[in-house]
């Protein structure tokens, strides 16, 4: 299976629906009838359509001596996968060419954008299957060192070994983002581009989406570029605030009183704000490495401010007893003009670095690169 959304690195970016930045005016075709027949391996007795990106339950479709036809109707260009439970599992859109697909092998017949978006998908399975002996190859531990290695985690006792298979990794997703950046920029006078960027776009920087989120592309309206429009306007603010006065604001402490950010920055020290959430596993993931950063810098002059996006302030309370987190926090739950809004925050956990003059000087989803960033300013 290809990657799914935010997952680039291992590691989920849980979504935050902000409704901040632009807004984003989906269209939706007119529905048409369309026909794909193909072949299969499964020992099934049908194959399921799954619509993707639009209301509706999956069909499903009889198999007779290895062979199917589907005969459906959905809105033009919607996507939709089909499933033969033998994870050769592929992607397709509803168009009134007829398709022919042998799954097993994603040979395919059709027009040529179907055909392209087929070839697309077979070349980032192959790439994932190359790699997948290997993967297979290591213990679990191995696996989630080569993994801690990879986000820059600290990693006790770390052999080179471990540093080769954090290598290794880093290596195969470095294939997999340029593969997937060159079928975008292939692709521009289509509309596959809406369904990778819908599910990859966390995986690049504001440099690699230049000349790619185009107002004016055949995909730029498309119902699956919601999420990709959220995300890139929000890139595009975080970008905007390096080198400038953080945005103050006001939100709540644990005794209740109410607080402004502007009483903890600008006072000669770093800060970090760690945006999170009780109900946020990856949130919850990171505090050991925040702990980490607070044990080694906070002696340097480091202030790590907690701020919670939880709407209910029972939720926040449990979770600050149950995990414990050493330093300052604060609730800003989410909601117009909120802490995430002014941040550009589109997923947590997220982290703003405040210079000891106020400014922000670095943003990053999931965090992997604070601490190399702390190296630099602050020492190892």
């Amino acid at each position: 299976m290809l990657p799914t959304r935010a997952l680039a690195i291992g590691l989920l970016a849980t979504a935050i629906s902000q409704g901040q930045a632009q807004t984003f005016t989906p269209i939706v075709e007119d529905s048409i009838n369309f026909t794909i027949t193909g072949t299969t391996n499964s020992t099934l007795d049908s194959v399921a359509l799954f619509p993707y990106a639009t209301n509706g339950d999956a069909e499903k479709f009889p198999i007779h001596d290895g062979k199917f036809t589907i005969k459906s109707r959905l809105p033009r260009h919607t996507f939709f996968q089909i499933e033969d439970d033998t994870n050769s599992d592929l992607y397709f859109f509803a168009e009134e060419t007829p398709t022919h697909i042998n799954l097993a092998t994603g040979e395919i017949s059709g027009s040529d954008v179907q055909k392209r978006f087929i070839s697309s998908q077979v070349s980032l399975q192959n790439l994932h299957k190359a790699i997948k002996p290997w993967q297979q190859s290591l213990s679990d531990d191995e696996w989630q060192r080569a993994l801690s290695l990879y986000r820059g985690e600290e990693v006790p006792n770390a052999t080179p070994q471990d540093s080769a298979n954090a290598q290794k990794h880093a290596d195969h997703i470095a294939k997999q983002n340029a593969l997937i950046l060159q079928i975008l920029r292939e692709n521009q006078d289509n509309i596959i581009p809406a369904w990778y960027l819908d599910q990859n776009i966390s995986l690049f920087t504001l440099e690699d989406l230049q000349g790619v989120m185009r107002k004016d592309a055949p995909y730029a309206h498309h119902p699956s570029m919601e999420w990709a429009w959220k995300y890139y306007h929000n890139l595009q603010l975080q970008a905007d605030l390096i080198g400038k006065p953080a945005p103050d604001f006001e939100a709540e402490t644990p005794d209740g009183a109410t607080h402004r950010l502007s009483e903890y920055i600008g006072q000669g020290q770093y800060v970090v704000l760690d945006f999170w959430a009780s109900w946020c596993g990856p949130c919850v993931q990171m505090f050991p490495k925040m702990k980490q950063l607070h044990e080694t810098y906070g002696k340097r002059g480091l202030r790590i401010i907690g701020v919670s996006q939880d709407q209910e302030r029972a939720a926040w309370l449990k979770a600050l007893d149950k995990h414990q987190l050493p330093w300052m926090g604060l609730r800003s739950p989410r909601r117009k003009g909120d802490a995430g809004e002014l941040y550009g925050v589109f997923g947590i956990p997220t982290v703003v670095l405040i210079g000891p003059d106020g400014k922000v000087l670095f943003t990053e989803v999931l965090g992997f690169g604070l601490k190399k960033k702390l190296e630099e300013l602050l020492g190892k």
